[in-house]
C-alpha cells in the first residue's frame, strides 16, 4: 500500500517524500497503521522499490491483497497525481467500508463517485465481477485501466484480446462505442482503444488513440473516436481474405468441431457464402468465432427454409443456445446488444431477409455457395464493397 496512518491518524504517502525526509522518518521509527484494518504496518523504502507500506504479517485485510509491483505502484501514483493536478477531489487507496473494498483511486465529480482500478496483472474473472458488483451496489462507477504491459498490439489497429481483457471492456451508454483503457508509467502514454470488433477468438481490431498523460484531461476519458464505415469494411476485407486463404496449422476445441461439422454438411470453408463471417459489435457475447455461429444460422436454418417463409429470432437462439452468453457477464457494458440480431440486421441490409415483426423475419433470396476459391474471394470483396456503398447512406447497426 502507498498510504498509511500515523498514531495521530494523519495519512502519509511515502512516495511523496524526498530521500532526506524518508531517511529522517526511518531514524525516528514511528508507528504506522493500516487505514483499513488498523493493524501495524512497516515502511518499505529500498532503492529498488517505490516507497510503500506492508503489513507485518499476512492477515485478512483488503489492503493486503496484492502482488503489486513497482510498475503498478508507480502507475497508480502517477494517475493519482495527474487527477489531483486537475483540482479534482481524489483519494488514494480509499477504503469503502460498506462493501469492504479499496479501489486504487476514488474520484468524486459532481457528487458522483468513480472507482479507478489500475490493473497490471491478470486476476480471476470472479474477482473482477465481485468488485464491479460492490461498486454497482453503492452507485459507484468503476473504470478499469490496464497496464500497457497487458497490451499485445499486432498491427496498427489489431491486438490480442483474451478472456480477462474482455471483462474490462467499457461502454458508458448504449450509444457509445466499446472502449479499453491502458496506461504505461514508464512512457507516460495513455492509450484508448475504441470501437472494438472481435475478428476471431482472442483477437480484435479497434481505433487506437495514444496520448501523453501530461496533455490529457479527465474529459478525454469520454471522448468518442470510431471507425468510419469505409475504414471498418476495408479492414474486414482483409479479415475475409485471411479467413479464406490462411491455412490453419492446428485445430482444437470449437474450431476443430466446426471443421468436422462442415465436413458432415458436405461443404468446406472455401465454398461458404460471403454472408458468413461479418463484423458484429457484440461478438464478445458469443463463445465461438463469427464464422462458426453465422455459418450455423445460414446452413442449418436459412438454406433449408423455402424463399418466402418466415423464421424467428427465437429459432436462431435455440440453434445457438450453448453459444450465447448473458449480458450479466459484462457489467461494464451498458447496452442490450444482441449479436444474432445484429447479424440479421446486416442480412436485411443485403435484402437476403426482411424483418416482418419485432422478432420475425422472412427469407427473400436463396443462400448460394461457391464452387471455387477464386470466386469466393472475389465475392467477399464485392460484398464488402456493397456494405461500403450501403453504409454511405445508412449507419451500420
Amino acid at each position: 500500500m502507498l498510504q498509511a496512518n500515523t498514531a495521530e491518524g494523519n495519512a502519509i504517502t511515502l512516495a511523496m517524500l524526498s530521500q532526506n525526509e524518508l531517511k529522517e522518518l526511518k531514524e525516528k521509527q514511528p508507528n504506522f497503521y493500516c487505514p483499513v484494518c488498523k493493524g501495524k504496518v512497516i515502511m518499505k523504502a529500498g532503492s529498488k522499490v517505490i516507497p510503500h507500506f506492508a503489513h507485518q504479517s499476512i492477515i485478512d485485510c483488503p489492503a493486503s491483497e496484492g502482488g503489486e509491483g513497482k510498475y503498478h505502484e508507480q502507475g497508480k501514483l502517477l494517475l493519482y497525481n495527474w487527477l489531483k493536478s486537475q483540482m479534482l477531489h481524489v483519494e488514494l487507496e480509499a477504503f469503502i467500508p460498506e462493501i469492504n473494498q479499496r479501489p486504487d483511486i476514488l474520484l468524486t465529480i459532481n457528487n458522483r463517485r468513480i472507482a479507478i482500478e489500475y490493473q497490471c496483472s491478470k486476476i480471476p474473472i470472479e474477482q473482477v465481477k465481485k468488485r464491479n458488483e460492490g461498486y454497482k451496489k453503492n452507485e459507484i462507477i468503476p473504470i478499469w485501466i490496464l497496464g500497457e504491459n497487458r497490451l499485445q498490439r499486432q498491427l496498427a489497429n489489431h491486438f490480442k484480446m483474451d478472456q480477462f481483457t474482455l471483462q474490462l471492456i467499457h461502454q458508458f451508454s448504449p450509444n457509445t462505442p466499446l472502449i479499453l483503457y491502458y496506461f504505461c508509467p514508464i512512457t507516460l502514454q495513455f492509450i484508448m482503444v475504441q470501437d472494438l470488433y472481435e475478428t476471431r477468438i482472442g483477437q480484435a481490431i479497434g481505433k487506437f488513440k495514444v496520448m501523453s498523460l501530461t496533455r490529457l484531461n479527465i474529459k478525454d476519458f469520454f471522448t468518442i473516436d470510431t471507425f468510419s464505415n469505409l475504414d471498418l469494411f476495408q479492414h474486414w476485407k482483409k479479415e475475409k481474405f485471411k479467413f479464406r486463404m490462411v491455412q490453419r496449422k492446428k485445430l482444437y476445441g470449437n474450431e476443430l468441431a466446426w471443421f468436422q461439422w462442415l465436413y458432415l454438411k458436405g461443404t468446406h470453408l472455401e465454398y461458404l457464402p460471403s454472408i458468413i463471417h461479418l463484423p458484429v459489435v457484440s461478438q464478445y457475447r458469443m463463445v465461438s468465432s463469427t464464422w462458426n455461429w453465422q455459418s450455423r444460422i445460414c446452413i442449418d436454418l436459412l438454406e433449408r427454409l423455402p424463399v418466402g417463409n418466415e423464421f424467428s429470432l427465437r429459432n436462431c437462439e435455440q440453434l445457438l443456445k450453448k453459444q450465447l452468453l448473458p449480458m450479466e457477464n459484462y457489467p461494464l457494458i451498458h447496452s442490450n446488444d444482441h449479436p444474432i440480431k445484429q447479424y440479421l440486421n446486416l442480412l436485411e441490409q443485403l435484402n437476403i431477409i426482411k424483418q416482418t415483426s419485432a422478432s420475425t423475419y422472412q427469407k427473400l433470396t436463396p443462400i448460394s455457395f461457391y464452387n471455387q476459391i477464386e470466386s469466393a474471394v472475389r465475392g467477399d470483396e464485392e460484398l464488402m464493397n456493397e456494405f461500403i456503398s450501403l453504409n454511405n447512406k445508412t449507419p451500420l447497426i
